[in-house]
């Protein structure tokens, strides 16, 4: 691994980590604003995520291959995670 293949990876490993935890734990202020009958204030919240999510996401495809497939993994492993954590709406 180069100097700068490691940083991309870090970075990217860091970067998805963020994003992942944010956009995953926003889910489920999300899904308690759907079912509160807020419906506008959740569509605004989903557009929202999936923004930041696609912008931070595009950001790492800038960097470098690396840094995308490290974020974009870690990313997803975040949501199991985030599901464990916050678990079922009650």
């Amino acid at each position: 691994m180069t100097g700068g293949l490691a940083v991309q990876v870090v970075i990217g490993l860091f970067a998805g980590f963020l994003i992942g935890v944010l956009h995953f734990a926003s889910l489920w202020w999300n899904a308690r604003l759907f079912t509160t009958g807020s419906a506008g204030k959740a569509i605004l919240v989903q557009m929202g995520r999936i923004a930041v999510a696609v912008a931070m996401l595009t950001l790492l495809a800038r960097l470098g291959f690396a840094a995308l497939l490290s974020g974009g993994l870690v990313f997803l492993v975040t949501r199991p995670l985030m599901v464990w954590r916050f678990g079922a709406l009650r």
